[in-house]
């Protein structure tokens, strides 16, 4: 089965780890049969068993950390002169989320070491809310006019062009429904 598989759920307990990883241990089951009971890839099935190898129990528990940049750039460093995976490398420092090291390695290889020592966790705030321009007192009152006229022409083009958007993809989602319900189930 070559097909990219996609974890169906986010958060697994702390019990459905264990239970996967020792069964994987003690060879009552396999790593594929492990990510397909729990719905999970097989990756995240060796994640664990390394988490589980490197720190028993305690490696399977679920942490949500705050990293400080020489945490950073020791773990990216270490990995890369170790030449290690980024699964060795979680379970060697016991982080949970290889996706974590992966953009630490990304940030790292295109922006050097200072960039990881700069990373802020999270996205920036960035306001929805609609600036108002200043109008320009330089220009005559008729220029002001025409300016703000043209502002709203080009603010109801980009409101046309999403409302367009956004049906095209309702008219798109009820034609797949249609097709599925259409369908011969194949059993």
């Amino acid at each position: 089965m070559g097909a990219f598989f996609m974890d169906k759920r986010g958060k697994y307990s702390f019990k459905e780890k264990l239970a996967a990883v020792v069964a994987v241990e003690k060879g009552k089951e396999s790593i594929l049969s492990a990510a397909n009971r729990l719905g999970c890839s097989r990756s995240r099935i060796r994640q664990w068993l390394g988490h589980y190898r490197e720190q028993g129990k305690a490696g399977l528990k679920l942490r949500v950390n705050k990293y400080s940049g020489q945490f950073r750039v020791r773990v990216i460093k270490y990995m890369l002169d170790k030449g290690l995976s980024l699964t060795e490398t979680c379970s060697a420092f016991g982080i949970p989320n290889m996706a974590t090291v992966y953009r630490w390695l990304t940030i790292f290889k295109q922006h050097g070491h200072q960039a990881l020592l700069e990373l802020q966790r999270g996205r920036k705030a960035i306001s929805m809310a609609r600036k108002k321009k200043q109008p320009d007192t330089n220009l005559t009152p008729e220029a002001q006019k025409l300016a703000a006229l043209q502002a709203e022409v080009e603010w109801l083009r980009a409101e046309n062009a999403f409302l367009k958007k956004l049906d095209a993809l309702i008219q798109e989602e009820a034609q797949n429904r249609l097709k599925k319900e259409r369908k011969p189930s194949g059993n």
